[in-house]
């Protein structure tokens, strides 16, 4: 028998696998430590972190957690054809359709599944349907003989639509039918459209910063939005045509969409200002009209992006009473993420994060009432900044040094630092090293797939301290104003 200590993050997707319905937070952290005893200091933040670190381990939007695979199971998607599809002979995935089809397309190696399904014509026959690469962020198939057979003898247009049907997702099993332009019921059609887009906007006001939309689409798939007898249009033509005066939609070519809310600077600065908050602000303009004789004193922060090699670090220098959010936005700017997942920062057994009523947080405190002097301090002070539990980026930091303020420096400011942070997404620390061992080999069977991923132009020694200097002064422009 081994005496390998198991992966919750295993123990989790084991767990939800095999209960036949979703789950709340605290049944799947019992039945785990039925299978292992979860012997770590914060048994509800290890489990929180197990649950997020899965594509497959979804929120149902009820506080319960289900498998991905089943969840998707009844979820009708329409994909307009075009003439580029009828004369090339293939088939492009909208984003919904290839996360209904492919649901652990973006999971980990080892629970990845990008094989071929079963898709079922109308009739009894069915055609393995395989997921293929075209190229600049392109993902469709090129379908087969017996699927071209059938689609020409409806003797298509433009505009004509596929329906897909998830029959059976753990099984693979998917049905598709075809309906022309002249069948298509608009007012019905405008109806779910108009209830896909209220719930866009339900979950862009409850996140933080910026959502990719094969995250908004494995959203609506996962809490029951396709669950109707009539499909909406595509999901990025919806957004792109109705959503585009209150929210910014930004073209990431290979990426993607991105959905964030309204700025008026550079996006990151702006969600992390939205984030950060109007009471945040309110409290920080009233303390500067009472502001003390003494002005608060520096610290100099080494931040180490931990287990990554060779190591990526920043050094900061930061207001010793910063509060934790403005301590994140700092830090989510230092390193050069994103703003797009959650956070919190670990000191010893405590857990500081904001409250969010899409996830369970139990046992931890909120981080909006509490400033660095207050967790940190002393030099050599040390605790763990977190990032996306998901992927579960650490960061190591320490206090290096505390100052007296100089006057000819504006703070926040980063003084130092290594390397580029790694892109959002890429699966925690083992998926890093696996996509810079892939981009840095031609003859990777994956190379060309990440290096399209990646936007083919990923510099990982690359770091910018200008740039994030300038982020970093308008940030605390803005605060401050």
């Amino acid at each position: 028998m081994s005496d390998k200590k198991p992966s919750y993050a295993d123990l989790v997707v084991q767990v939800v696998r095999e209960a036949p319905e979703p789950l709340p937070f605290a049944e799947i952290m019992e039945r785990v430590n039925a299978l292992f005893p979860i012997a770590t200091n914060n048994p509800k933040s290890t489990i929180r972190n197990a649950i997020n670190q899965s594509r497959l381990v979804v929120s149902t939007g009820d506080g319960r957690y289900g498998w991905k695979y089943r969840l998707l199971n009844g979820a009708v998607i329409r994909l307009p054809l075009s003439k580029v599809d009828m004369t090339q002979r293939r088939v492009i995935y909208s984003d919904e359709l290839r996360d209904a089809l492919w649901p652990a397309f973006f999971e980990i190696q080892k629970r990845k599944d990008r094989a071929p399904i079963h898709l079922k014509l109308p009739g009894e026959k069915s055609v393995t349907w395989p997921l293929e690469f075209f190229g600049n962020g392109i993902w469709g198939t090129s379908g087969s003989p017996e699927f071209w057979d059938w689609l020409e003898k409806t003797n298509p247009q433009p505009d004509d639509a596929l329906i897909f049907r998830v029959v059976d997702g753990e099984a693979r099993r998917y049905a598709v039918e075809f309906q022309p332009r002249s069948k298509r019921d608009e007012l019905a059609i405008a109806s779910r459209n108009q209830q896909i887009l209220q719930a866009v906007t339900r979950y862009n006001q409850g996140s933080h910063g910026v959502i990719a939309i094969w995250d908004i689409s494995s959203r609506l798939l996962c809490t029951g939005q396709y669950h109707h007898p009539i499909p909406p249009d595509p999901l990025d033509i919806l957004l792109k045509d109705q959503l585009w005066e209150s929210v910014l939609l930004q073209d990431l070519g290979a990426q993607g969409w991105l959905l964030t809310k309204k700025p008026a600077i550079d996006p990151l600065v702006s969600s992390l200002l939205e984030q950060i908050g109007e009471s945040s602000r309110r409290r920080r303009s009233k303390k500067k009209a009472a502001q003390p004789l003494t002005p608060p004193r520096i610290y100099q922060l080494k931040v180490t992006l931990m287990d990554v090699h060779p190591p990526i670090w920043r050094r900061v220098l930061v207001p010793g009473d910063i509060p934790l959010p403005q301590l994140h936005a700092v830090l989510q700017i230092a390193m050069g993420w994103t703003n797009s997942h959650l956070h919190g920062f670990r000191v010893k057994d405590q857990f500081f994060t904001e409250p969010d009523p899409d996830y369970i947080f139990t046992d931890v405190e909120d981080e909006r009432q509490v400033r660095l002097n207050q967790i940190a301090p002393e030099v050599g002070a040390k605790f763990i900044y977190e990032y996306d539990f998901g992927d579960s980026w650490e960061h190591d930091l320490i206090v290096e040094q505390i100052l007296l303020p100089d006057p000819g420096i504006a703070y926040p400011r980063c003084i130092a630092g290594k390397r580029n942070c790694p892109l959002e997404d890429v699966g925690g620390t083992s998926g890093y090293a696996e996509f810079l061992s892939a981009i840095h080999n031609p003859r990777h069977p994956e190379h060309d797939e990440w290096l399209e991923w990646a936007g083919d132009q990923f510099d990982p020694e690359s770091f910018d301290l200008q740039k994030v200097n300038e982020l970093l002064q308008v940030l605390y422009s803005k605060l401050q104003g």
